[in-house]
């Protein structure tokens, strides 16, 4: 038997390969499927945990943690909700019994605890304590009772294993409200495992909600620059799968899902879109300079050098996150680096491998209309529209120039001028049902953002118990005339009004007497005794609203607490300090670091990819030509943002990250197509309009697949979700605008010439 001619045996076996390929494709389907699953059922998101273990105010926090417990409560109120109402006897109860059923035999309660403002009202009323009912509901105002002295509410501790179990918790509580026939619609839920819960919820609603309607948005657009069913879905298979085997890999790593680590499903997938999108515009071209047999191999060729170039440095760029104090960024930027080598691997085995055994031959014919230059590059002709634009940049591109820097100069003072927020409320549209829960609470009961001032008595410190709690009660009444702040519960609210001071007959009757509420006080988590201090705790409550400024918070509060503080110490008491935690100063603290590590991130990526850029196409001229496209996006919009007025959110920090791989990608391609036509003796002119014939449509077919397919999330009600969405299409746009114009005519102009000199012209 006549043996097949080599090139044949060779098509044979790449035929072979390429099936083998995607049957594994299949075959990993279904256990990836699962594992996509496992990560968004592990999807947890609390502010406290975002801070670094070295933190000083983490440290606090766990400190705090270890003395009083969880701060973690659940505020459950209605209208209607009376010191009177029967329904709220009934709700604690049902809480309780709810509590005990669910514990598994050696476990702890799902609630460490349960009360209500009738039950503390009645408590305070007792002959042990000795307030009046109008004393105690006097201060029991703006944290279980509101201003009017009657609506209440029933709260809730969370235990640990409640925490972890956050869902099932929140399901208990509503179902117990169920059962004494309040509907669901009137039941109001607040606390910080509510705002954890809706987080969790809306981020993962958001992300599967809505990333259905950006792949079909993206399918359609697709289709639209390809014109070829077998293409588009070629290119959306494999940036679909990237992203799915990018989420696959957190739970395989053992974290979990939050907020911000699940916003790189959609940078692997704009990533491995991009680069698809290259590569098939590669192939097409090769289609017609060798045919379809070869067309495969010699679009590898000539695809992966900027494909591997770019999908490196954003890789590196991104790993560059892991120096973010934030966790959350610091596991966006590993697993997004993974996620974008995914996707080049995809493109380099999954693509071919299609187009291998399902191959577009009908693309391959000769091309009419090229110039002498572009049928030795082998290129289609530009089009009368792209002829007009690349012929205005290349005449004007001096003009082009000026004002471009002109534009990146606003930018730059706009920078100035950028804020930041990381109010929790602000992560939701005004429409979902946790806004207006808060604001009927805290119109209505009081505030729920807990804030935790402890004050520390050490071994030295020889104050009585009722010298301390006199401190801890001018505190908390000074700490209650704070605006934002509702109310205080603490040591000061749960014992008898004694005044008395000194060695005396009334003093010990009084010390006495106070004695017998010390076990209440360590029950109810408002005081820590141990060996070597004593510390007494102040429940802050402190408003959710967005005018809330927590930073200048946190400086009226000392301005309130250390002054008592210093005229204890200057009449002889030792060993008084104070501790400030809870979620107010974390949530602060990750403030300050979102600004700073969104500058830091992006300023690294920067400095890596020209870098990179620079070794590797070893020529100066690329690295500033890198430099100036990687910042012209991001300085405008953000530029844009700061002078009118935009907050810079957790939701606002992705979204370079993304712009910039796709920026990077776009630069690189239409540099190396430069590069290629002045090594080919061509002028500087037309070299700049062999890219644009080379890589043009390949850019605008990557604007309008990726910028408005991820648009979709703008429509998210989620509002990192929401501002992700339209930051990355605006970030594209400028991007476009950048690759298509102000890219071009610094090529046409001195920089273009450096990066032509003779001495620098390696081949590509």
């Amino acid at each position: 038997m006549e043996k097949p001619p080599p090139t044949t045996a060779r098509l044979t076996t790449s035929y072979r390969r390429a099936v083998l390929v995607l049957c594994a494709l299949a075959l990993s389907v279904p256990p990836a499927a699962l594992a996509v699953r496992a990560a968004i059922k592990s999807n947890v998101n609390d502010v406290r945990d975002w801070l670094p273990a070295h933190y000083v105010e983490t440290g606090q926090y766990r400190w705090f943690k270890e003395r009083f417990g969880s701060e973690d409560f659940v505020v459950i109120s209605w209208p209607g909700c009376t010191l009177d109402d029967p329904r709220v006897t009934q709700l604690t109860a049902n809480l309780r019994e709810r509590s005990e059923q669910h514990r598994p035999p050696g476990e702890p309660q799902l609630f460490s605890s349960v009360t209500s403002g009738p039950e503390l009202v009645d408590e305070l009323a007792t002959d042990r304590v000795g307030l009046s009912r109008s004393q105690a509901i006097s201060r029991l105002q703006g944290t279980l009772i509101g201003s009017d002295g009657r609506q209440t509410c029933a709260v809730v501790a969370l235990s640990d294993e409640a925490r972890t179990h956050l869902r099932t918790a929140l399901g208990e509580i509503r179902a117990a409200a169920a059962e004494i026939s309040l509907p669901a619609h009137d039941v109001h839920l607040g606390g910080p495992p509510v705002v954890n819960d809706a987080i969790d919820q809306s981020s993962a609603h958001s992300l599967v909600r809505l990333a259905g309607l950006a792949g079909l948005v993206g399918l359609i657009i697709a289709w639209l620059c390809f014109r070829d069913v077998r293409l588009t879905l070629m290119v959306f298979v494999v940036a679909g799968y990237s992203a799915m085997l990018s989420l696959a890999v957190v739970p395989l790593a053992g974290v979990p899902l939050n907020a911000i680590l699940i916003t790189m499903v959609p940078l692997v997938y704009v990533a491995a879109m991009s680069g698809a999108i290259h590569l098939t515009n590669y192939y097409l071209e090769s289609l017609t300079r060798v045919g379809p047999a070869l067309a495969i191999g010699d679009a590898l060729r000539h695809a992966a050098l900027p494909l591997g170039l770019a999908t490196t440095t954003t890789a590196i760029g991104l790993l560059s996150l892991w120096y973010s104090d934030l966790a959350p960024i610091r596991l966006f930027g590993v697993f997004s680096a993974i996620g974008v080598l995914i996707g080049l691997a995809m493109q380099l085995t999954i693509l071919p491998a299609w187009l291998r055994v399902w191959p577009n031959s009908s693309a391959a014919q000769p091309l009419i209309g090229q110039t002498s230059d572009e049928a030795a590059l082998e290129v289609e002709p530009l089009t009368p529209t792209w002829q007009r634009v690349a012929s205005g940049v290349i005449g004007w591109h001096g003009w082009f120039v000026a004002l471009s820097l002109a534009w990146l100069a606003w930018g730059i003072a706009g920078l100035a001028r950028v804020e930041t927020s990381i109010q929790i409320m602000r992560l939701f549209s005004p429409a979902t049902p946790i806004i207006s829960s808060y604001a009927w609470l805290e119109q209505n009961l009081g505030a729920m953002v807990p804030m935790e001032v402890v004050i520390r008595f050490d071994a030295s410190n020889k104050q009585s118990m009722l010298e301390r709690l006199q401190v801890v009660r001018e505190l908390h009444g000074s700490i209650a005339e704070i605006p934002g702040v509702s109310g205080c519960l603490s040591g000061a609210t749960f014992t008898p009004e004694l005044r008395s001071r000194g060695a005396s007959l009334r003093g010990a009757l009084m010390t006495a007497r106070l004695n017998r509420t010390h076990p209440r006080l360590i029950e109810a988590g408002y005081l820590y005794s141990g060996e070597q201090e004593e510390a007494w705790r102040i429940s802050v409550r402190v408003s959710s609203g967005e005018d809330l400024d927590y930073g200048v918070f946190q400086q009226q509060l000392r301005a309130k607490v250390e002054p008592i503080l210093e005229r204890e110490q200057a009449e002889g008491a030792k060993g008084v300090s104070t501790v400030y935690t809870g979620a107010v100063p974390i949530i602060f603290k990750a403030r300050r670091n979102l600004l700073d590590g969104l500058i830091l991130g992006f300023g690294t990526d920067v400095v890596l990819v020209v870098v990179s850029v620079i070794v590797l196409l070893r020529n100066s001229s690329s690295g500033l030509l890198m430099f100036l496209t990687s910042i012209f996006p991001i300085t405008i919009v953000f530029g844009l943002m700061g002078w009118a007025g935009w907050v810079v959110d957790i939701g606002s920090v992705m979204a370079p990250s993304v712009a910039l791989g796709v920026t990077i990608d776009d630069a690189i391609h239409f540099v190396l197509w430069y590069r290629r036509g002045i090594s080919h003796g061509l002028s500087q002119e037309k070299a700049v309009a062999l890219a644009y014939a080379g890589c043009g449509r390949a850019m605008v077919q990557s604007w309008g697949v990726i910028g408005l397919g991820l648009a979709v999330f703008a429509l998210s009600e989620f509002v990192p979700t929401f501002r992700f969405g339209a930051l990355t299409i605006a970030l594209l746009t400028a991007s476009l605008a950048c690759n298509l114009i102000f890219l071009p005519a610094l090529l046409a102009g001195p920089l273009g010439r450096r990066l032509a000199a003779p001495r620098t012209t390696a081949a590509v």
